[in-house]
């Protein structure tokens, strides 16, 4: 398979791997500038940069990389048997090689697949977001087609609620008041790395009110970005999605910080 190929289709899939390029060559190279190899998480490989010990190091600092925060390493190897960066190796020569970290890309979950989605979704695309639209709409759910994962839930969202975890952001958007707040009951009890819901300040108060009577704890709702998206005075649906995307794209910066 060609290289660029497997890159989209992993990329497709959400499956990590670091590419690591030879940018720059002195003297004897086992390979040219532009050889490229993936390394994936089990420390397979697809491709080749020259083999060896030389490549063993690469391999072994494409792991470290995929474990770090960082999302690039550039590193010079030298083809002899000691000195600085040595790889053990005799030939003379020297390479430096670029690694590029691919990483899982964050889950979008929305709930409710009407209007606001529908644009949410054409924005996200070029976010790096794997999506997930949930609705209990069957004719809503067949608008959307791969790489979005259309799940089918009942009424009350409770069928097929999708595993939410730290890295996930979660957008409600429902076509009702009463499905918001049965979803935002379920996920407010897990630790996402963002949690919106559309609603004016009037029925977001009243909404908190109820949850906290029944016992939801006040510092979590205050952890909660409601009224949902950036305040940029939009209106139609195409306008709130953008304020929500940028709001997500903020909080996954690290610019924004906590709910409102």
């Amino acid at each position: 398979m060609d290289i660029f190929e497997e890159i989209h289709n992993r990329k497709k899939a959400g499956q990590p791997f670091v590419l690591a390029t030879i940018v720059r060559t002195a003297g004897a190279s086992p390979r040219a500038p532009g050889a490229k190899m993936l390394v994936h998480p089990d420390g397979t490989i697809s491709g080749t940069i020259g083999g060896g010990k030389f490549e063993k190091l690469v391999i072994d600092d494409c792991l470290g990389l995929l474990e770090s925060d960082r999302d690039h390493l550039i590193k010079r190897y030298s083809f002899t048997q000691s000195g600085p960066d040595a790889t053990g190796m005799s030939c003379g020569g020297e390479a430096e090689v670029f690694m590029e970290r691919s990483g899982r890309p964050k889950r979008l979950i929305i709930f409710g697949g009407g209007h606001i989605c529908r644009d949410l979704v054409r924005l996200a695309h070029g976010s790096d977001f794997m999506i997930t639209v949930v609705d209990d709409r069957p004719e809503i759910l067949s608008e959307y087609s791969e790489p979005v994962t259309a799940v089918q839930t009942d009424a009350d969202y409770r069928k097929n609620f999708p595993p939410l975890d730290p890295g996930c952001y979660v957008v409600i958007v429902t076509r009702s008041h009463k499905c918001d707040r049965l979803i935002l009951e379920q996920a407010i009890k897990e630790d996402c790395a963002y949690l919106g819901m559309i609603g004016s300040k009037s029925k977001v108060a009243e909404l908190f009110s109820l949850l906290e009577e029944a016992g939801v704890d006040r510092d979590r709702l205050k952890q909660v970005h409601a009224p949902i998206g950036l305040d940029i005075k939009g209106e139609g649906p195409y306008e709130i999605a953008v304020s929500i995307l940028a709001e997500l794209i903020a909080v996954k910066n690290g610019v924004t910080q906590g709910g409102r």
